[in-house]
């Protein structure tokens, strides 16, 4: 990852041996992570069950914050491809926040993930939207 992207607020994937190194003490029995990025210190990884954010706090870095957005709870996406000049691509995802997911007063949050100008953006937004098409289903059936 270039310094400079890094210091823009982008994400870069990470090599997955990486990945598992910096993930393994968050995850769950079972899950295994499918795709990993970062920017400098904080980042995010991308599993079989959920997003897990990681914000290193601090000068030092060793307080983390760790968020974590069920895969199943993502109910929207939306993309922006940077322009020109010092643009960044962004994806935004919106998930439901209520724990019961088929409740009738759905409470939503929304995730903002920044990405360099060259990141395989409509990949990631295909990937994202396919699950939130497929929860937005299972919510809606009868």
């Amino acid at each position: 990852m270039g310094i400079f992207q890094g210091l823009a607020g982008n994400m870069q994937q990470m090599d997955p041996q990486q990945a598992q190194a910096e993930y393994a003490p968050w995850l769950l029995p079972g899950e295994q992570i499918h795709n990993a990025f970062r920017m400098l210190r904080d980042g995010f990884c991308i599993t079989n069950l959920r997003i897990i954010t990681l914000d290193h706090q601090g000068a030092t870095g060793k307080k983390t914050r760790v968020k974590s957005i069920a895969l199943n709870t993502i109910v929207d996406v939306t993309a922006e491809t940077a322009g020109g000049g010092m643009d960044d691509s962004e994806i935004t995802i919106t998930f439901v926040t209520t724990p019961r997911l088929r409740s009738h007063n759905l409470a939503y949050d929304s995730y903002r993930f920044e990405f360099p100008k060259n990141f395989d953006l409509p990949g990631l937004y295909r990937y994202l939207m396919g699950v939130a098409q497929e929860n937005v289903r299972f919510i809606n059936q009868d």
